[in-house]
């Protein structure tokens, strides 16, 4: 992308900015994990550094679990339509599980979900055994009985069409989504 997708403009300002700002509506504490502490412009977000850099998303989740030590809404900074009452929906409904997922057109939603300090083991597990996918900290999870889903009959009563998963790891992807958003 050329830049930090986290300091892409959106809407007129970063877009990690706009991301922190949305969830700042549906959630009390936002915390900012990895990346640079300047990069967090949004009054009231905190930045943390990953405990763990350059080991994937699933070392970035397992640091918000440790310094929150709370069950927590994730999403990615490159998520402009995050829906957020659909995020704290899931983080008030995660019944006894490790973490409450979306699965959107048979894809697991991993960034935009709901996780809970009992992910941590199977996280720190996965990261041992050296799989620093998050696919692979699900396929654990899901396997002792602590994962659960939110299907696509749920998430269309917050997003019909799921944009909320869009995320944008292109030039092309970027250039599309904010074209479209103009239009709006």
């Amino acid at each position: 992308m050329g830049t930090p997708k986290a300091l892409l403009q959106w809407q007129g300002r970063p877009l990690l900015e706009y991301v922190a700002t949305r969830l700042q509506t549906a959630f009390s504490q936002v915390v900012v994990i990895g990346g640079e502490a300047a990069w967090v412009t949004a009054p009231g977000v905190e930045w943390v550094p990953d405990e763990q850099p350059g080991a994937g998303v699933a070392a970035a989740i397992r640091t918000a679990l440790h310094h929150l030590q709370q069950p927590c809404f994730v999403c990615a900074c490159d998520m402009p339509f995050v829906h957020v009452e659909f995020g704290r929906w899931l983080v008030e409904n995660a019944a006894g599980a490790a973490a409450h997922v979306p699965r959107w057109q048979g894809q697991a939603q991993p960034l935009h979900a709901a996780w809970l300090p009992e992910a941590a083991p199977f996280i720190e597990s996965s990261l041992r055994e050296g799989e620093y996918a998050v696919w692979r900290v699900l396929q654990q999870m899901e396997t002792a009985g602590r994962l659960q889903w939110a299907e696509e009959e749920v998430i269309r009563r917050f997003d019909a069409d799921g944009q909320c998963f869009v995320n944008l790891n292109t030039p092309q992807e970027w250039q599309r989504w904010k074209t479209a958003s103009e239009r709006r």
